[in-house]
């Protein structure tokens, strides 16, 4: 599906920038750069399958059959207890279907782009609009005019959010298998640019692992580091106080002597004082 949103890039640039939009140059340009794309993203399920074991890896290679072999690469974790391949299946056929009715939907709109006009309405806030509708179109080409009306509103628009969803979930497991640090930031970035690919490639030579394995590895790593910093505090002897360490040795001036409790000497009681430890010289002085 990346094909028809190459497409649209192209169409919305060129329209920005005031160019007219042929459509064989926008499918032209499309179809080149979903091709550059396509191949980045075949050369990483490759070597990735390669690396793995995984067998039938020429399915890299083959439109829509590669979806599939995204969640054959994947099948290391999966999405709520659904086996990736599963997903992969249903996401390869949804896209060939999509691929189909989108093709067949542009070649009804060619059929009637002579029959369409528009009127110029106006909103709430005032401003214009065009309104494209069909008028006098041929009763042969029936079918056209509801696909024209019809197709994109409803039936595109619905399966492309299935779509969607399956993309997703075939995503998430793929890069939770490949980049299980950063999955979430790759997992956005394909479903909102068109660089599917080109990610793939960038993660090929990763080794593939269990989500909920890395995660356990995670937790059990950052537990050692815990214990590694409690034991480095703990050895610091700049971190305790000296007075209070495992030798048992005690401050001689808190009024005990070792264990037998005896009150040292004053050094100072030769210089006079009151009592039989001498204390200050100024003590036995009175005002």
């Amino acid at each position: 599906m990346d094909f028809f949103e190459y497409a649209s890039i192209y169409s919305t640039i060129a329209s920005m920038f005031g160019a007219s939009v042929v459509a064989w140059v926008q499918f032209l340009i499309g179809g080149l750069c979903f091709a550059i794309v396509f191949i980045f993203q075949a050369i990483a399920l490759f070597v990735i399958a390669s690396r793995e074991g995984y067998k039938n890896k020429w399915m890299a290679f083959v439109p829509f059959l590669n979806t599939y072999y995204i969640g054959v690469c994947a099948q290391k974790n999966k999405f709520y207890n659904i086996d990736t391949k599963k997903i992969g299946i249903a996401a390869a056929v949804l896209e060939a279907a999509l691929f189909s009715l989108y093709v067949l939907y542009f070649v009804a709109c060619a059929k009637v782009i002579d029959y369409e006009t528009f009127t110029v309405r106006e909103t709430v806030t005032g401003a214009k609009y065009r309104e494209y509708y069909l008028e006098n179109v041929p009763v042969e080409l029936n079918w056209a005019a509801w696909m024209y009306n019809y197709m994109d509103r409803y039936i595109l628009s619905t399966l492309s959010i299935i779509y969607l969803l399956l993309e997703v979930s075939l995503l998430i497991c793929f890069f939770q298998t490949y980049a299980s640090r950063r999955y979430v930031i790759f997992t956005l970035a394909s479903v909102l640019f068109p660089i599917q690919g080109i990610l793939f490639f960038v993660v090929r030579n990763n080794r593939g692992v269990n989500y909920r394995d890395f995660v356990r590895g995670e937790q059990a790593r950052q537990y050692r580091m815990y214990q590694q910093y409690q034991q480095t505090v703990n050895q610091n002897p700049y971190n305790r106080n000296p007075y209070d360490g495992p030798s048992g040795y005690k401050d001689p001036y808190d009024g005990r002597s070792g264990d037998t409790g005896v009150k040292p000497e004053d050094p100072f009681g030769d210089l006079g004082g009151s009592g039989n430890g001498g204390g200050s010289p100024f003590d036995d002085f009175n005002d």
